[in-house]
């Protein structure tokens, strides 16, 4: 039973998604930082590099964004004012990401003004794409782009037609809004972290329980008052555990995660699981699947991008890797974020690459002698 736990505090809601009782999301909804991934601004091109075919746009007073040029319709000349938006946030020493292919989120759809035609999820099947075809014709603004999502599939037609009426309505005000000025400056703030997560989520939401019930208005599902939602399903302690170097399975085993420049390294131990009267095959097979699930769970939670590398114990069946690989693929598939499953190595390694996401909203402090982590600043030793 999936629950939402929304806990007011006093730097903004905390808000958490159990399902059955185990921690599966967790967001801040504090106010949005700078350059958030998903911001619209008005940008100025600072400088042009030829060198690497890309732009320097400035877009605030000490804010700026690396635009390549395959992310513009047309090659920017320094001066240039431009609508950007970004793709991705500041990460380490790099500048934020951004595009020109603006584009504005719904449930159902994403309008992109900048863009032609219909797209469509790739989580749909090709008979859910084509049953969508003219509802997606139907809806797309003339001279836009507009991409479907999966959730359309079961939406009512008359719900998706108001959606993208909305987004239309919604981008000519920013460009009347971006006609009003020229300094380079924000045009469009990220919607909110309880907009994104009711956004995204795949499945139903039982019911909320929540400190603060102003904030649950017109949640679509029952809300319940609870004077401390999170000390009821614990995540407090679920996020400490979760976010430690060294993670245990309820089986025995345990995970390592290591967190590199280049990508993230999972290491999985049979720690004190023996499997009991089953062979080995199979007692390294229950502990990869198990593993398997939590190592989903760990990604979201930790909102892992980039490149990550899975250590999982050795099998010797090639049936029995095939098993891992569908764990995984199952265990992802609740998650919002774009992920995609290599395979196996030649070295034996899982290779997954997940989009990197904006984590501005997370209050969560990495411990520096144990890399756990603590809630509001407050630092959790070993």
């Amino acid at each position: 039973m999936k629950r939402l736990l929304i806990e007011a505090q006093e730097d903004g809601l905390a808000i958490a998604l159990v399902n059955d009782k185990r921690l599966t999301a967790f967001c801040h909804d504090a106010p949005a930082g700078p350059l958030a991934a998903e911001n619209i601004y008005l940008g100025v091109v600072d400088r042009i590099v030829k060198g690497i075919e890309a732009a320097f746009v400035r877009l605030g007073k000490d804010a700026m964004g690396f635009l390549p040029f395959a992310e513009c319709p047309v090659r920017p000349h320094s001066g240039d004012r431009l609508l950007v938006q970004i793709k991705r946030p500041p990460i380490g020493e790099k500048d934020a990401y951004l595009t020109c292919d603006v584009t504005l989120a719904g449930r159902y759809c994403l309008l992109a003004p900048m863009s032609h035609g219909v797209a469509y999820s790739k989580r749909m099947t090709a008979e859910e794409r084509a049953r969508m075809k003219p509802v997606a014709q139907a809806i797309c603004p003339p001279g836009m782009g507009v991409i479907m999502r999966n959730e359309s599939v079961a939406a009512q037609e008359e719900d998706v037609a108001a959606e993208a009426d909305r987004l239309k309505v919604e981008w000519e005000r920013l460009l009347e809004t971006a006609a009003a000025g020229c300094e380079p400056r924000l045009l469009r703030a990220r919607d909110s972290e309880l907009t994104h997560l009711m956004r995204n989520e795949r499945g139903a939401i039982e019911e909320a329980l929540t400190n603060a019930p102003e904030a649950c208005a017109g949640l679509p599902m029952p809300v319940r008052y609870a004077q401390s939602p999170f000390e009821l399903y614990h995540v407090r302690a679920q996020l400490e555990k979760s976010f430690r170097r060294k993670v245990w399975l309820d089986c025995g085993g345990f995970l390592v995660v290591d967190r590199t420049e280049a990508l993230t390294v999972i290491d999985v131990n049979s720690g004190k699981f023996t499997g009991g009267k089953t062979g080995t095959e199979a007692t390294f097979l229950k502990l990869n699947r198990e593993a398997a699930q939590e190592i989903a769970r760990l990604m979201r939670l930790r909102r892992m991008g980039g490149i990550i590398l899975v250590d999982f114990v050795d099998m010797q069946q090639p049936a029995s890797r095939e098993a891992v690989l569908a764990a995984m693929q199952e265990a992802l598939a609740d998650d919002p974020v774009k992920t995609v499953v290599h395979g196996f190595t030649s070295l034996g390694l899982m290779e997954l690459t997940r989009k990197k996401t904006e984590d501005a909203f997370a209050p969560l402090t990495l411990c520096p002698c144990c890399h756990g982590t603590g809630l509001n600043e407050e630092k959790i030793t070993c």
